[in-house]
């Protein structure tokens, strides 16, 4: 009896900590978009946040460089970073992009328009 209840905290737990993740990651990447790119955009939709190690440091400067000069980044602080993915009206033009954040301060670390 007592598992059962340990497992049912266990879950509620994480779904709250997950769905919190998810609100900080999309206000990142909203911040990001007004701030850095200086875009005032409409939201389509956001993918569920992830982690991914897949990401090495040339990769991130190479984002970086595609991006263009003049952009601030989130130094990322380990070797794992979560990404989201989310689509957006600009003007007249649906944007899609994919945003690295670092996981400790939810700043964007990298980005590339898919």
């Amino acid at each position: 009896m007592r598992s059962a209840l340990y497992i049912i905290i266990g879950v509620t737990l994480l779904l709250f900590v997950s769905c919190g993740q998810q609100q900080k990651a999309k206000s990142a990447v909203k911040d990001f978009v007004e701030q850095q790119l200086h875009q005032d955009a409409s939201y389509i939709d956001f993918s569920s946040v992830d982690s991914t190690r897949a990401i090495a440091d040339s990769l991130v400067l190479a984002l970086r460089s595609r991006a263009g000069q003049g952009l601030q980044y989130q130094e990322p602080t380990g070797p794992t970073l979560l990404h989201i993915r989310t689509r957006y009206l600009l003007d007249a033009d649906t944007v899609s992009a994919t945003f690295y954040l670092d996981p400790a301060t939810m700043g964007v670390v990298a980005f590339k328009q898919n």
